[in-house]
């Protein structure tokens, strides 16, 4: 079955309306640490009741309850956009202890899982203070032996250039063949990265080639892009087009591991989630 995927950030929609839309995992965000205190996990978005020590607030604990209720999974997801090389590289050589610190987290709050949101480039062009394919498969490891499957789920969310070989930043066609099984699926960020941004052509070809790595497979393989133009500094594709371009061709010709948004937020009323929804066979729970 395909997989429908959100990420919940900023709160300006109640989280408890997933809910009534046919996602079937949801990935708060997000968890990170900095470079002044690199062992210390902070939590951002309006899920925090507390940055640090990272809290959620009672409203996010409730409704975590009544998605779970639901059938819905839901996830915290660790990184970002806004987490630096610097911060990673001090973090480098403690991923066990990072990987028990998030574990921590997630048993607190009964949640179902962990999503990786590494978007380090350097650490894959050689111009970072650290290898990024070593600390990602340490790091992968260490959450699979804190985390055991299939109880829980690890997720990542890597630019298709990470995946795109010989790119000169395809990092993870080599996290794909050393911890490939210990990853549920990727949410593959089709935005803000050309040419694939607003490319259905593009995102299509790319997505049978990734889906032929070692590691993958189309079932593992999400499509993520942004609910409207604001979401992204480029790749926005209105939802009729990402039926009829996107979707149904390979649908038609293969198996569609999933779709993935950013964000929840953005999608008022639920029109982007009940749409593509529906065009890869899911409905709302209730």
């Amino acid at each position: 079955m395909s997989k429908l995927v959100t990420y919940y950030n900023d709160g300006t929609i109640a989280l408890d309306t997933a809910t009534s839309l046919p996602y079937t995992d949801i990935i708060l965000a997000f968890l990170y640490t900095t470079e002044q205190e690199p062992l210390s996990l902070q939590l951002g978005g309006g899920i925090a009741a507390s940055q640090s020590p990272p809290e959620l607030t009672q409203t996010t604990i409730e409704a975590i309850a009544a998605l779970q209720a639901n059938g819905q999974k839901v996830l915290i997801s660790f990184g970002g956009g806004d987490m630096s090389s610097e911060a990673y590289s001090k973090i480098v050589g403690n991923e066990t202890e990072l990987a028990q610190s998030i574990a921590t987290f997630i048993t607190q709050y009964s949640l179902d899982g962990i999503d990786i949101d590494f978007e380090d480039t350097s650490s894959f062009t050689g111009t970072a203070a650290y290898n990024g394919v070593d600390f990602l498969v340490n790091l992968t490891n260490a959450l699979r032996t804190e985390l055991p499957s299939p109880q829980y789920l690890i997720t990542h969310a890597p630019q298709p250039p990470y995946l795109e070989v010989d790119s000169g930043m395809d990092g993870y066609v080599e996290v794909m063949q050393q911890v490939g099984d210990s990853i549920d699926w990727l949410n593959v960020q089709f935005y803000n990265n050309p040419p694939w941004s607003g490319d259905p052509s593009e995102i299509i070809s790319s997505y049978q080639l990734f889906s032929e790595l070692s590691g993958l497979s189309s079932e593992k393989l999400l499509i993520g892009l942004p609910v409207t133009v604001n979401d992204a500094g480029s790749g926005y594709i209105s939802i009729d087009d990402i039926v009829s371009e996107i979707i149904d061709p390979i649908q038609k010709d293969g198996v569609l591991g999933g779709m993935m948004n950013w964000q929840f937020s953005s999608d008022n009323g639920g029109n982007w989630a009940t749409t593509i929804g529906t065009s890869i066979g899911l409905e709302a729970p209730n």
